[in-house]
């Protein structure tokens, strides 16, 4: 009697029964890589970092960033647009940079003309936060402009308007230049300095930084791995100096006099 051919059902079945087995053995396979990986992401956090990030944003480049800027670009308008213009606002450098140069450039006068020790050491303490927010905003400002002038990506609105994508590195088109986004890495490196010297706060301030950068997405302004890259470079920047500021024994923390002992 000859056999008879599986029905398509069957066939469905035996399919289904034999990806659960090979997804069963690719999770046992990879387990212990995963658990190894995650070791030595915790062991080396901002060196592993790097690595996903400049490997995520590679891959957005080539499959993802033309896309979505596309549909934002179809889709978004009208009130939702507008409010993420208002939002990215939040994102330009001056709004820190010049504040926080004032104050610890004031505070530092301040400690100078004191009349006496323990006010000027109070001063001196309190200038340290202003200080620290000051070099967050102008050294992640500085790579991050070094970056755009060596990469020399071409903003979405080339896309739109003339069909480019790609790159044009060293040229001097500041205006041209999209990655990584300015705005992501200032408000980034504003509101990570303000977790570092106000932790209290420190939802809200990642709020604010999260919702900079995804404004400069959504507005088409810069691509999704700009942002990406300018959010990651400003929290390695401000993690180094959080912890170069407390090697040297000088506490970004504002913290009240009654509290330093």
């Amino acid at each position: 009697m000859m056999p008879t051919e599986p029905t398509l059902p069957q066939r469905l079945a035996l399919a289904r029964d034999g990806l659960c087995l090979a997804a069963g053995d690719l999770r046992r396979f990879l387990k212990p890589h995963m658990a190894a990986q995650a070791a030595r992401t915790r062991r080396f956090p901002l060196a592993w970092s790097l690595a996903y990030v400049v490997l995520f944003c590679a891959l957005a480049m080539l499959v993802l960033d033309r896309p979505l800027a596309r549909l934002l670009k179809a889709h978004v308008g009208g009130d939702v647009e507008g409010f993420f213009k208002v939002v990215t606002r939040l994102g330009e450098a001056q709004l820190y940079l010049i504040p926080a140069g004032i104050l610890f450039a004031g505070m530092l006068a301040a400690s100078i003309r004191a009349a006496t020790p323990e006010a000027a050491d109070l001063w001196r303490r309190l200038s340290v936060a202003p200080g620290f927010m000051f070099l967050t905003m102008a050294v992640s400002g500085l790579i991050s402009n070094a970056v755009k002038f060596g990469v020399g990506r071409l903003r979405p609105r080339y896309l739109f308007e003339q069909g480019l994508y790609g790159f044009d590195p060293f040229n001097t088109a500041w205006a041209m230049n999209s990655f990584p986004s300015g705005h992501s890495q200032a408000g980034f490196a504003a509101m990570t300095a303000l977790v570092v010297i106000f932790p209290r706060y420190d939802l809200l301030w990642l709020l604010i930084a999260a919702l900079v950068a995804v404004s400069r997405v959504v507005t088409t302004v810069h691509f999704l791995s700009d942002a990406v890259a300018g959010s990651f470079l400003a929290i390695a920047v401000t993690v180094l100096l959080a912890r170069l500021f407390r090697a040297r024994g000088l506490d970004p923390q504002w913290r009240l006099p009654r509290d330093w002992k």
